[in-house]
């Protein structure tokens, strides 16, 4: 249950990342929208998640599911290119967190 808690506040913490980057001063209220309650959500969930798995792995994961998804969505989403050192970077981030997950109890 701690790791769907956790997978469900990276997945939150990507879609509030992409609504920030529509925020665009007071114009449009929706992207603000999104992005607090993204982050409220996936905050409730990392504190969750936090009450049955260590913090350090908890946080580990939750920035490693961040990152891939919002790189994610800026390449096939955005068209923002991405370089081989930061997908070589990016594979490492991956890496761990899957030895991370293997390596919890």
């Amino acid at each position: 249950m701690p790791w769907m808690f956790l997978v469900i506040s990276g997945i939150e913490e990507v879609i509030a990342a992409i609504a920030m980057k529509y925020v665009d001063g007071t114009r449009k209220k929706w992207p603000i929208i999104v992005m607090v309650l993204g982050f409220g959500l996936s905050f409730f969930c990392l504190s969750k998640a936090m009450q049955m798995l260590s913090a350090g792995v908890a946080y580990a994961v939750w920035t490693g599911i961040g990152s891939i998804g919002i790189t994610a969505v800026s390449i096939f989403w955005f068209k923002e290119r991405i370089r081989a050192p930061q997908l070589i970077s990016l594979g490492f981030i991956i890496i761990g967190v899957i030895g991370l997950r293997l390596t919890s109890s």
